[in-house]
């Protein structure tokens, strides 16, 4: 489709809180064309947390779920089909 591409992304959500990541997120996948690719960094365990119940309820595939340090995560999830 002309206008529409896949496209790989980072957002990274240091610094805030639960629902300001949620949110960003749920937007970013919303928009998001089926194949592209999302990594999410933050530093909140709950929020990591959360995100994981959130994308799970979203039915977006995880491709990984890992801490990084002491204080840093990482979610990748990639866009399989359409969100309703």
């Amino acid at each position: 489709m002309l206008g529409h591409e896949v496209w790989t992304a980072q957002l990274m959500l240091g610094g805030l809180q639960c629902p300001t990541p949620i949110n960003v997120v749920s937007n970013a996948i919303s928009k998001a064309e089926i194949g592209s690719v999302l990594t999410i960094l933050t530093d909140d365990f709950i929020c990591f947390m959360m995100l994981q119940r959130v994308l799970r309820i979203l039915n977006v595939e995880i491709k990984e779920t890992v801490q990084l340090d002491e204080n840093n995560y990482r979610i990748v999830v990639a866009k399989s089909h359409e969100i309703s």
